[in-house]
């Protein structure tokens, strides 16, 4: 079982990192993965923190972009002392351009996740794979 403060700092960083996404700070989305890190499922694959984070700024760019991240069933289980793994599923709702948008999600996925603690205590993504279980038609 995970101490509660690691996993309190794991849910804050899967927290965070859709907080980033939502609120026009993606170009920091970097900081929350460890330097041989990937993100798939996300276009094409991301392998490294600087590819991670060139995406992030891609994706910051988006200025006309809106989205909310509603995140739940967070699930963590420890693998070793500075490793664990989880799963999150993501209801997604996005809208691109003025106006409100639609209260339909744009899709329902889940995140399978791997999580490293650095050195200094930090707990960061190792790895984040997203599915897509149901969406738009």
């Amino acid at each position: 079982m995970l101490a509660l403060q690691d996993q309190l700092a794991i849910e804050q960083l899967i927290q965070r990192h859709a907080w980033l996404i939502d609120h026009g700070e993606a170009d920091k989305v970097g900081e929350l993965f460890a330097g041989e890190a990937a993100l798939y499922g996300v276009g094409p694959d991301k392998i490294g923190r600087a590819a991670i984070a060139e995406w992030g700024r891609q994706r910051a760019a988006m200025s006309e972009r809106r989205s909310r991240h509603v995140q739940s069933n967070i699930l963590i289980e420890p693998v070793a002392p500075d490793v664990a793994r989880g799963w999150v599923v993501l209801t997604l709702y996005r809208h691109d351009g003025p106006g409100e948008g639609s209260a339909m999600p744009l899709l329902i996925a889940e995140y399978a996740d791997r999580y490293a603690r650095e050195p200094d205590g930090t707990w960061l993504f190792a790895e984040r794979r997203l599915a897509v279980l149901f969406g738009v038609a």
